[in-house]
């Protein structure tokens, strides 16, 4: 885990030190990984069966369907985000023509088998929860490294933008409601069993794939 959420490119960002060039072949690349979540979010709501019971709303399978719907609306927000900051820093056709590099490829195809039919949902809700609690550590170690004392106009873009909006409360919050519906359907789950080691192996996964997704600095 450490190695995912304490890269050296998190401690640059934090301390000033992030070259122009990794901070935009970041920008580009967290770009297409949201454009991807997108799709990935659409293919775990097509897969939930929705409840018509009069007790709808209270039901794990409604929980997990208001989850994806916040979901959704939070990367649209993100990806505004990316492509107005881009845009206010002159760098929006260079993200915006960037093409997947093979560590973002890899997390584009990890997506893509955690979501196929054969895989239990409860595999996708993992992966999801997986790369989002991974990336709330990584951010907040980047907030941990940072001078607080410095004033806001003093400050670049990674520290005005981007570590404030992953170390949030408002996205620790989120983090944590995804933690908890997969501890919920985990109680469903026999330990040992096939599904549960599915959920074991897309875990692994995840972290492999944001150890590589961070650029060297």
């Amino acid at each position: 885990m450490l190695e995912a959420t304490q890269h050296p490119f998190l401690s640059a960002a934090a301390t000033s030190q992030l070259a122009p060039a990794h901070l935009k072949k970041w920008l580009a690349q967290d770009r297409l990984y949201a454009m991807s979540y997108v799709n990935y979010i659409g293919t775990m709501l097509s897969r939930l069966p929705i409840p018509g019971s009069s007790e709808r709303t209270q039901t794990l399978e409604w929980r997990v369907a208001e989850l994806l719907i916040d979901a959704l609306v939070n990367i649209k927000r993100e990806l505004k985000l990316f492509e107005d900051t881009a845009h206010a820093e002159g760098w929006l056709e260079d993200i915006c023509d960037a093409m997947p590099t093979p560590q973002t490829r890899a997390y584009l195809d990890l997506f893509a088998g955690a979501a196929q039919p054969a895989r239990p949902l409860v595999v996708s809700l993992v992966a999801l929860w997986a790369s989002e609690e991974c990336y709330l550590r990584a951010w907040k170690y980047a907030w941990s490294k940072m001078d607080h004392s410095v004033a806001a106009k003093d400050k670049d873009v990674m520290q005005r933008v981007f570590i404030p909006n992953w170390s949030s409360s408002e996205f620790e919050a989120f983090v944590r409601r995804i933690g908890g519906l997969v501890n919920k359907y985990g109680t469903t789950l026999e330990e040992g069993s096939w599904e549960w080691q599915e959920c074991e192996e897309v875990y692994r996964q995840v972290l492999w794939a944001e150890k590589g997704f961070w650029p060297d600095c």
